[in-house]
C-alpha cells in the first residue's frame, strides 16, 4: 500500500512539472522569445544618426545595434497595410541607455527617413510604447526599402513604423 500511494504522488508531482514545463514551452513559442541571427553584411556600415544626445550628433550604423541587447518579437500592426511581422533589433531604450537616458526624457522624438517621411512621437506616447530600432524582419536582413534600420512599435498603426531611417532627433 505505501509503495501504490508513494508512486501516485510521484506520478502527480511529474504529472505537474510536465504540465508546468508545456506551458512554459507554449510561452516561449507564443512570445518568439530568442533572437534571430540576421546577416546584415550588405547594410552594417550605413550610418543613422542621433541628435540631442550631447553637443555632438551620435552616428549609429546597423552593426552598433547588433552588437547591442537585441530582441526578436512577433507583433503585428494596428493597420491592414502591414499585418505580422518578426523583428530583430534593440529597443530604444537599449541604445539611450548607453548616452545615460531613457525615452522618457525627451518631450518628443521625431523620426526621420531618407525616403523624405518622418514622425513626431510626443512623449505620453513614447513612454506608453516599446520602440524598437529593427536590423531584420522575418528572420531575414531588411529590404532595399527599409535599411538601414525600421522602427517597429509593436500593436500600434504601421504609419508609425518609419522605414529607411536616417536620423533620429531627440528633443528636450
Amino acid at each position: 500500500m505505501i509503495g501504490k500511494r508513494h508512486g501516485k504522488r510521484q506520478y502527480v508531482i511529474f504529472s505537474c512539472m510536465m504540465m508546468a514545463l508545456t506551458c512554459l514551452m507554449m510561452t516561449l513559442v507564443l512570445s518568439s522569445c530568442g533572437v534571430d541571427d540576421i546577416d546584415i553584411s550588405e547594410y552594417s556600415d550605413a550610418q543613422i544618426e542621433l541628435t540631442g544626445l550631447g553637443d555632438e550628433p551620435v552616428v549609429l550604423t546597423p552593426a552598433d545595434l547588433k552588437a547591442m541587447d537585441c530582441k526578436t518579437l512577433k507583433t503585428e500592426s494596428t493597420s491592414d497595410k502591414i499585418g505580422k511581422v518578426r523583428a530583430t533589433g534593440p529597443e530604444l531604450d537599449t541604445v539611450l541607455g548607453n548616452y545615460g537616458t531613457s525615452k522618457a526624457d525627451f518631450s518628443k522624438i521625431i523620426i526621420n527617413g531618407s525616403d523624405e517621411y518622418d514622425v513626431k512621437l510626443l512623449n505620453d506616447y513614447i513612454t506608453e510604447h516599446k520602440i524598437y530600432l529593427a536590423i531584420g524582419i522575418d528572420g531575414e536582413p531588411l529590404d532595399e526599402e527599409s535599411i538601414p534600420c525600421r522602427i517597429i512599435i509593436p500593436e500600434s498603426d504601421s504609419a508609425y513604423w518609419v522605414r529607411m531611417v536616417k536620423s533620429i532627433e531627440f528633443v528636450k
